[in-house]
């Protein structure tokens, strides 16, 4: 490395920071997609589970859950496609990457080992996917998405103290505010 890069001013230093906030937030916007993919996957889930245990008798209602498998490989795709796309990646890109892999690897946990928790899974999902909204909502300095988070903690502990039948409803409410409401003003932003 040359001297010119170590020595910056302050002003240049901030110029840097503020250019690679910049980026992040161009990268992050990009992945409005995912918020989308993956909030009307969720919604359609929660409401098609319910549906099936409050107006059918259908042996297995949990199973509508099975379109997630689809999304989750439409979502590996896009999300491989548009890094590579990328022509500069920040810290803060690999620092959102890797919170929401940390997340999914959660949440895959949570549902291969559900029956220890009783199949209660739902409270407990909705309030773990406040944490990694709100981060990103502060990587991008983005406040729907801070309030999307907020929106899955409130509603996560509300899901908690209903029974088991309604915690769909509230955790269809949840994605609606924390990722398709955020989403669709982020893919607006973008323009």
């Amino acid at each position: 490395m040359n001297s010119a890069k170590e020595n910056l001013t302050p002003q240049e230093s901030l110029a840097v920071i503020t250019s690679m906030i910049a980026q992040a937030k161009g990268n992050a916007e990009k992945n409005s997609f995912h918020f989308l993919l993956w909030g009307w996957t969720i919604l359609i889930a929660n409401l098609g589970v319910y549906a099936l245990l409050r107006f059918t008798t259908v042996e297995n209602p949990y199973l509508f859950w099975a379109i997630t498998i689809p999304a989750s490989v439409v979502s590996a795709i896009v999300g491989a496609r548009q890094e590579k796309a990328s022509l500069t990646s920040t810290h803060l890109d690999t620092i959102n990457k890797w919170i929401w892999i940390s997340y999914g690897i959660a949440v895959f946990t949570l549902v291969a080992f559900g029956k220890s928790i009783n199949f209660q899974i739902n409270p407990v999902v909705i309030t773990l996917t406040a944490v990694p909204t709100f981060v990103t909502g502060v990587i991008l300095r983005f406040t729907p998405l801070k309030l999307g988070g907020l929106a899955f903690w409130i509603l996560g502990m509300i899901t908690f103290l209903v029974p088991k039948e309604y915690q769909y409803l509230i955790a269809a409410l949840a994605i609606a505010l924390g990722y398709l409401v955020p989403g669709y003003m982020l893919k607006a932003r973008k323009g």
